[in-house]
């Protein structure tokens, strides 16, 4: 084990960014119908190359969290589950 702890790794992902995609900008910005009319041709591509990309690294991801091995938990005790 890399000896992370709970709270290093709660710290961690706090202190992550969030992502700001330039699709949902423009979804934000939107009047009643799906996007603003005023949006450039190229900036639309650009937006929908994005999320398209970002969908795609996170399906990688998930893919990587499912194949996981399982960690063993020692230490914790789960009275529900007590033999």
């Amino acid at each position: 084990m890399s000896g992370l702890t709970h709270d290093d790794l709660c710290a961690c992902l706090a202190a992550a960014a969030p992502v700001e995609l330039l699709g949902m900008t423009l979804l934000r910005q939107g009047s009643p119908q799906l996007l603003p009319s005023n949006v450039p041709r190229d900036v639309l591509r650009e937006a929908v190359a994005e999320i398209i990309a970002y969908t795609g690294r996170c399906v990688a991801a998930a893919n990587r969290l499912s194949n996981l091995a399982p960690v063993p938990l020692f230490h914790v005790v789960i009275v529900e589950f007590g033999l």
